[in-house]
């Protein structure tokens, strides 16, 4: 009987480079389709959180006769506190002094020790955006305490540091300059938005059609190119202005997201939309700033071109 000797198996170096080639290919191939998906679904909850945002605004309108002010100039809440016993932050809602919204105090909220450590410091996941950071980054300069439009600019104050207060990355829209139709700017002022400094609009005030007109959108509320230097808190981000358009690098005057390509906005009825952003500076009076004041708008009177600002 005879026996053969078997020669090893295994792979020639040759062999094993053309592997590790062939690997490294689908690797290459297949990062960009996962980041991707990863990418849609971030935009897909991040869509749903400003649907049910806007919701909860016109939940509370039916409560109340109007929608939610923009941003109480005396206790420096901006909108989104206004709106939690409708976000399922009830909770959160009932350990603000009520003195704050039967106007028995006139000061700002971070007065109150109770409201300032407690409820302003809780994290809610439906205010914050998962394509950003914003509840975990330690900014360089702080944390806003309250932002919001002001005259033709806009106004805030920070906190210093890596302040644990609740974050956000979502703001109510004020218009191209908030409400500066009561300076006598019959310019800038055609284009209120639902909600400015001390607002409370109604539905039926809404000539422009809820479904045309921005309710919220997407805020950085600071740069996302290099450090991060600020982020909003939620009890204190006012509404922001249009008037710069959706700058990319995100700037805290402008709305601005980690999207790729788009800034994410809720209209007035709760459908969402994607707008595309610009580059880093403001086109000023270009069709397409005409058409994104437009938008921002709730009685202009104008019909928007949407195909102008992305949406999609």
């Amino acid at each position: 009987m005879f026996s053969q000797k078997r020669k090893p198996q295994g792979f020639t170096l040759i062999e094993l480079l053309v592997v590790i080639a062939i690997i490294a290919i689908l690797i290459g191939l297949l990062l960009p389709a996962v980041q991707k998906v990863r990418d849609a679904a971030a935009r897909a909850s991040c869509a749903n959180n400003l649907k049910q945002i806007a919701l909860a605004a016109l939940n509370y309108e039916s409560a109340n006769g109007f929608l939610p002010t923009g941003h109480n100039i005396t206790n420096k809440m901006g909108t989104l506190t206004y709106i939690l016993p409708f976000v399922e932050g009830g909770n959160i809602y009932n350990q603000i002094n009520p003195g704050f919204f039967n106007g028995s105090i006139n000061a700002p909220y971070y007065t109150d020790s109770n409201t300032f450590y407690v409820a302003a410091a809780a994290q809610i996941k439906s205010f914050l955006c998962p394509a950003d950071n914003a509840a975990i980054v330690t900014p360089s300069n702080g944390v806003w305490a309250w932002l919001t439009e002001s005259g033709y600019s806009l106004g805030g104050t920070y906190f210093p540091g890596s302040l644990p207060a609740g974050r956000t990355n979502y703001s109510s829209v004020a218009g191209a300059l908030g409400n500066v139709s009561t300076s006598g700017d019959t310019f800038y002022g055609q284009w209120v938005g639902m909600y400015y400094r001390g607002s409370q609009t109604t539905m039926n005030s809404i000539t422009d059609g809820t479904s045309q007109t921005l309710a919220f959108g997407e805020t950085i509320a600071g740069t996302n190119q290099g450090p991060r230097d600020f982020v909003a808190s939620w009890i204190g981000m006012g509404s922001m202005p249009t008037a710069w358009d959706l700058l990319q690098p995100s700037s805290w005057v402008a709305f601005g997201s980690n999207h790729a390509m788009v800034v994410q906005f809720a209209m007035g009825d709760g459908s969402v939309q994607r707008l595309t952003k610009i580059g880093s500076s403001t086109d000023w009076f270009s069709s397409r700033w005409y058409q994104f004041m437009n938008a921002s708008g709730y009685q202009d009177g104008y019909v928007v071109d949407f195909s102008q600002i992305g949406m999609n």
